[in-house]
């Protein structure tokens, strides 16, 4: 039945392209897809379609130099398209050739593999290329693997599906043997999985990049996958995106479509940043799954989904898209969760630049789930029980093959226990608890707190540090499924309470505190939502905040050793300067109206006593920073 099934799914699809083709100008030559190229890679041992287009009932034939006997004969239809299936032998090294006949016209596709290919799909974590990535540079330099193959489609959409991907400006659209120049913007993730699985199955690897920065999971879906989902139609209704809204399925038509014939062996995908404010990403992720699994005809095509990591989302928004995609990971046979949430290397920068362990966890999933090459544990260990001991809760997990371990220093990050709100019973208020692992279990409790009825890890933007002793991080999770409750927030190390010396001008000294002014010449004032560790210091604020070329600044003079810290909502301001980010000291302003605007976050910085630091600054910025300390000699 399941065969029947993939069968009938194939033929709907090659009907829905031969009419799609109707809106496209009919070919009076003859055409390959830039996906069935010369380099390319075929999925092995199996049977592929080999396509393209020709005059209207043009006669075309297809000759593999692997298939014994007479070249395969086709017509094209009276749109020009024609298509037909070759068998393909196991993978190997040694290059294969197809020569394809239209008339007097030829094609020769030459240096083709046999191997496994994976499609590369997301926004821009999965498109952040190897030349950005730190630990992948190296490659660049050294010599690259030729039986590695590329395919990338680049930036593009497309208001219509496509029958190939359309042609840009600065970037051809081809399949190319693993070279430098072609490698510095190819999806580092999808080269670091492709690498590690080339060198564990001992074949030749063929990775197709689809990936798009910015964009939304429904402009991947199809029309008709939309349309006929009223969920998706409803959700979109109240799309804002200043970028995609009314561009729903133009992704999957320059992307998706002009290569749905190709036969993959899995997804890769890696994105969900652009729906924070959504709390139904799952409906979405679910229909994408369960349309491309028709779209390259496999039931149970294997599809890996990485989740979101920790960055400055507020309250529990991230954390619903991740919880989102641990759901529909779970939901299908052959989908796979990676977790993330202890890659969060430079804080308040949305693309972790390390991104070999992520490939990492990737590839142990498909030699794990997949091939079956590898004994290694895929799978990180999740939440599976609780049960109250006195004031205490004890949770139980799941995917531990032997113990839990706690990496680095310090307390563990991220757990809460939440007791219900005595003024509404149907809302859990939540406090930062301590954690103790005992074995597969972790015993939660927290000072004051009793009667618990609801635990909570890194349910917000901490950072996790527990994970299984073979190195997988523990996933989120929360034991309750209150969207009213917010969770607390993260854990923040008690400040340095040192005095500092300022030098520069243009600013007033003020004290940080609710309601206290942001800018002496605006109305704004710190809200409510700030981190009580900090509340009572002192702070510069910038007496203006007319734009000029760059921002006012100065020079801090450490009186102490310890720690100093600024208020800032740029992120770049202080990212590359020796400041490092506080995720969990988010600061919202209130307007006039009692309306919330804008966000600040503290960075804090290691100085030593005597140590003179610049105020950060930048440039076209009314203010980069404003200096924060307990006490501020200015």
């Amino acid at each position: 039945m399941k065969k029947l099934r993939i069968v009938l799914m194939s033929v709907v699809v090659i009907l829905f392209s031969a009419i799609m083709a109707v809106a496209q100008e009919k070919p009076q030559t003859l055409t390959l897809p830039s996906v069935v190229g010369s380099n390319m890679v075929l999925q092995h041992s199996t049977t592929v379609n080999i396509w393209g287009w020709a005059k209207p009932k043009a006669k075309v034939t297809v000759a593999c130099d692997w298939v014994e006997g007479k070249p395969v004969k086709i017509k094209a239809d009276a749109e020009g398209f024609w298509m037909t299936q070759v068998p393909t032998l196991a993978a190997g090294y040694t290059p294969h050739a197809i020569t394809i006949k239209s008339g007097k016209e030829v094609k020769e596709l030459t240096n083709i593999l046999f191997g496994e290919v994976w499609l590369c799909a997301g926004q821009s974590n999965m498109e952040w290329p190897v030349r950005k990535t730190p630990d992948m540079k190296g490659d660049l330099e050294g010599e690259l693997n030729p039986n590695i193959r590329l395919y990338n489609t680049g930036h593009i959409y497309a208001a219509t599906p496509q029958n190939d991907v359309p042609k840009q400006k600065k970037h051809i659209t081809k399949w190319s043997v693993c070279n430098a120049r072609d490698l510095k913007g190819f999806s580092a993730i999808g080269y670091g999985f492709g690498k590690e699985l080339q060198e564990a199955l001992n074949v030749p690897i063929g990775l197709i990049d689809v990936a798009y920065g910015g964009t939304q999971i429904q402009g991947w879906l199809s029309a008709e996958t939309i349309q006929s989902n009223p969920h998706i139609v409803k959700i979109l209704q109240k799309n804002r995106h200043r970028t995609w809204k009314g561009k729903e399925s133009q992704l999957y038509n320059a992307n998706i479509y002009p290569i749905r014939h190709a036969t993959i062996a899995g997804v890769i995908w890696y994105q969900g940043c652009t729906h924070i404010a959504s709390n139904a990403y799952w409906r979405s992720l679910e229909a994408l799954v369960k349309s491309w699994r028709v779209e390259f005809r496999s039931e149970q095509l294997p599809f890996y989904i990485v989740q979101i990591a920790p960055h400055t989302y507020g309250g529990i928004r991230g954390a619903q898209i991740r919880e989102a995609q641990a759901r529909v990971a779970d939901k299908f046979e052959g989908c796979e969760l990676v977790v993330t949430n202890d890659q969060n290397q430079i804080p308040g920068d949305i693309h972790p630049p390390k991104k070999v362990e992520v490939a990492h966890r990737l590839a142990l999933c498909a030699l794990g789930a997949h091939y079956q090459k590898s004994d290694a544990p895929f799978r990180s260990p999740a939440y599976e029980s609780m049960a109250v001991e006195g004031n205490s809760v004890r949770v139980s997990f799941k995917n531990v093959p032997t113990t839990l371990v706690q990496k680095g220093e310090g307390r563990i990050n991220g757990f809460q226990l939440g007791v219900t709100d005595p003024a509404n019973e149907k809302k859990i208020v939540f406090t930062l608890a301590e954690a103790k692992i005992e074995g597969n279990t972790i015993v939660v409790s927290a000072e004051g707190v009793v009667n618990p009825v609801a635990v909570r890890y890194c349910f917000n933007e901490d950072v996790g540090n527990v994970y299984s002793a073979e190195g997988l991080p523990l996933a989120p999770f929360r034991s309750d499924k209150n969207n009213r409750s917010l969770s607390a927030r993260p854990y923040v190390e008690k400040p340095s309470e040192i005095t500092v010396k300022f030098v520069g001008e243009g600013f007033t000294k003020s004290t940080f505190a609710e309601g206290s002014h942001v800018w002496p010449n605006l109305e704004y004032k710190f809200s409510d939502e700030m981190p009580k560790e900090f509340e009572g210091f002192e702070v510069l604020t910038c007496n203006t905040v007319e734009k000029s070329e760059v921002s006012l600044s100065g020079t801090i003079t450490a009186m102490e050793k310890g720690k100093i810290y600024v208020l800032t909502t740029n992120h770049g301001v202080v990212r590359k300067k020796g400041w490092k980010l506080l995720i969990p000291t988010w600061t919202r302003m209130l307007r006039e109206n009692g309306k919330k605007w804008g966000t600040f976050y503290i960075a804090e910085r290691e100085v030593e006593a005597g140590e003179v630091v610049e105020l950060p600054k930048a440039k076209k910025y009314p203010y980069g920073a404003m200096l924060l300390a307990k006490t501020i000699e200015y």
